[in-house]
């Protein structure tokens, strides 16, 4: 369906056909770039047996991997491990360019299992890297195949998964990933926040986000986030004339009952209560 162009929007494309002379190299099943419309959509419910790297360097993309969901704008590499549910496409009224390559083989799978057990799914890559030369040159070499070129396949696509594991699984050095989490959350608690938005906007995935935070904070970003809500609400109580509903919605509660249940197991009293206690109303 994306082999050539077509209404979707424009492709260049290689593909090898596995031998047993390359099973001991760094190989790969295809490589290429796309520059898509939104017509563009790919889905593995089941995943894929091969890897897939998706490095954008124009517009931008979406992906999501099992219930988790990524943008992939530009100067990004995102990184779809084998045998794990998957999608991916261009937005609603978006134009994507981007490069893939699908490696394979035991070398290339193995040291991509190893990546997968550490990274995250999408990170902004080093521009000192030159992704587009390194994906043009792999290009070139599959459209131009002769005896020679295994090796030198294997050794560009090696170079090139080596450096897209630097940019992928080195940590920040800035800001820890704890303190965006709380930040993400100061910001926007009075919008209905999910895991999944926190995770999303960070480039991590839910359970790597989860597991940190937990260990460094204590509690779970949503224990966090109804904490701050909750905290929040009970400045509202004290210093406004705000009803508990209004309360309520500016904090981020669906609903009122919800807010009155969370407030009262957390304060041990009911809004009301609260407020009458500390205003003497």
């Amino acid at each position: 369906m994306y082999h050539e162009n077509g209404d979707f929007g424009q492709v260049r494309l290689a593909s090898i056909v596995p031998t047993l002379q390359n099973q001991g190299l760094f190989s790969l099943e295809s490589v290429g770039w796309h520059k898509c419309n939104d017509r563009y959509q790919w889905s593995r419910p089941q995943g894929s047996r091969e890897h897939l790297i998706l490095i954008t360097v124009g517009g931008c993309g979406h992906m999501k991997l099992e219930d988790t969901e990524y943008d992939l704008p530009a100067g990004t590499v995102a990184f779809i491990p084998r045998n794990v549910p998957n999608s991916y496409g261009t937005p609603n009224g978006k134009i994507w360019e981007f490069y893939w390559i699908h490696p394979t083989g035991i070398i290339s799978d193995e040291f991509l299992d190893a990546v997968a057990r550490r990274c995250f799914f999408v990170r902004e890559f080093n521009s000192d890297h030159d992704y587009p030369k390194r994906m043009e040159k792999l290009l070139s070499l599959c459209q131009t195949y002769t005896d020679n070129s295994p090796l030198k396949i294997s050794q560009k696509v090696s170079e090139l998964l080596h450096l897209i594991a630097f940019d992928l699984c080195e940590k920040p050095q800035s800001e820890s990933l704890s303190a965006q989490v709380i930040s993400f959350i100061e910001q926007h608690y009075e919008e209905p926040v999910r895991i999944e938005d926190i995770a999303g906007s960070l480039f991590v995935s839910t359970a790597h986000l989860t597991r940190v935070f937990k260990k460094e904070n204590g509690c779970t970003p949503h224990q966090y986030l109804m904490k701050y809500r909750l905290l929040s609400a009970a400045e509202l109580l004290k210093f406004s004339e705000l009803q508990v509903q209004e309360i309520a919605d500016r904090v981020g509660f669906s609903s009122s009952s919800h807010f009155i249940s969370a407030f009262l197991k957390r304060y041990g009293c009911t809004p009301i209560q609260y407020q009458e206690q500390n205003t003497g109303k």
